[in-house]
């Protein structure tokens, strides 16, 4: 046996293993970007074959969830079935934010979402 035929099996019987105990969609994480800016924070999130209305967002004081489910049930035969159908995220935040504030865009399948910091308290100088 070829070592590439003993990789590739073990790769097979991992994501087998995955699949058993549901560890297979935390492994397939979209990719986030959160950037830190003096007055607000941004979070970009790459939601590829979703659509706006598969993405739901709440938005707490220190926190952000993102759930996206795909509502259509395709019925076709996969030989490989590797995109994800639906996806949960929870990124708690580095400061507070004014969640009535908060706007989110969905485009080209990038999930924007910019969160104003609340005013933090000043030392006394």
């Amino acid at each position: 046996m070829k070592l590439y035929d003993i990789i590739s099996r073990m790769e097979r019987e991992m994501e087998e293993l995955r699949k058993a105990i549901g560890l297979s969609m935390m492994r397939r994480r979209p990719a986030c970007d959160i950037i830190d800016e003096d007055d607000k924070i941004i979070l970009f999130v790459d939601l590829p074959g979703f659509s706006k209305n598969d993405i739901d967002v709440e938005i707490g004081e220190n926190y952000v969830k993102i759930r996206a489910e795909e509502k259509k049930e395709e019925k076709r035969r996969y030989l490989v079935k590797e995109r994800m159908r639906s996806f949960y995220r929870y990124i708690e935040l580095p400061a507070s934010i004014k969640e009535n504030e908060a706007k989110a865009k969905f485009r080209n399948g990038v999930l924007e979402i910019i969160l104003p910091k609340k005013e933090g308290k000043k030392g006394k100088k």
